[in-house]
């Protein structure tokens, strides 16, 4: 059904499959997506990776997923983009593929540090596999946002969060560490996303995915009002955004 899907409507049901939080995080992307060699480390199943190398930008997409992986690569293929490929490795190593893979002019890094205890590692390693000048576009969770249903935090590195989140400040300094400017500071997914969010993941639990996903699709146009609706209630955002730029 979903390479039905692909097939009939292109590449938008690959942002819109899964959770709001996903959209929000592409039209971010697409604000502040440059041209270049990018790289998406933490690529998942390879929607942004997809996207970037439609934009005209050679992609390469790293998962340590090997089925997400398989995904990517079928969708690529289904879309007709061909200037994107993805490989199997842990990020906590990334620096192992600098010499192979060599050098980008961008970097995607979409809510994947939290997951990995030596944060900072991550972040000089991405740093060092950047052309001068190259820039990093990374979103993590904001340390203050309402914790959603089925969210947990690991002692250990088994996929789910080692820690809820940080803060713009928190990020900066790890940036500044790793040999980063910031450049720009965003907060992404609000008030109503995240609630769809909720409604989804309750859903799920007694409907197969794809009927919960189909029942919440046509709510998801109330999400126009979400910048409105956050500030009204003032509703910590889901996700912090920012784009730095590597010394």
């Amino acid at each position: 059904m979903e390479n039905l899907i692909l097939r009939l409507f292109g590449f938008l049901p690959t942002v819109l499959f899964g959770d709001a939080a996903v959209f929000d995080r592409w039209l971010w992307l697409k604000r502040h997506l440059g041209r270049g060699r990018t790289l998406d480390a933490g690529c998942g199943s390879g929607a942004f990776a997809i996207y970037a190398a439609k934009r005209g930008n050679e992609a390469v997409g790293i998962s340590f997923d090997e089925r997400n992986n398989k995904v990517a690569s079928e969708r690529a293929k289904l879309l007709g983009v061909q200037n994107v490929s993805f490989l199997s490795h842990d990020l906590r190593r990334l620096d192992e593929l600098a010499e192979k893979l060599g050098t980008f002019d961008q970097a995607i890094c979409f809510e994947t540090i939290e997951h990995i205890v030596n944060d900072k590692k991550l972040l000089r390693d991405i740093r060092g596999m950047l052309n001068p000048g190259g820039e990093l576009l990374l979103t993590a969770p904001y340390t203050h946002y309402k914790r959603i249903m089925g969210n947990k935090i690991s002692e250990v590195e088994n996929g789910d969060h080692v820690r809820w989140g940080y803060t713009h400040e928190e990020i900066e300094s790890l940036l500044k560490e790793a040999g980063f400017a910031v450049k720009t500071r965003d907060y992404v997914t609000g008030a109503i996303s995240q609630w769809l969010i909720l409604l989804y993941r309750a859903l799920s639990r007694v409907l197969p995915y794809q009927a919960a996903w189909a029942v919440v699709l046509p709510f998801r146009l109330l999400t126009v009002l979400d910048p409105v609706v956050t500030k009204l209630l003032r509703y910590p955002y889901l996700s912090i955004a920012i784009v730095a730029e590597r010394n």
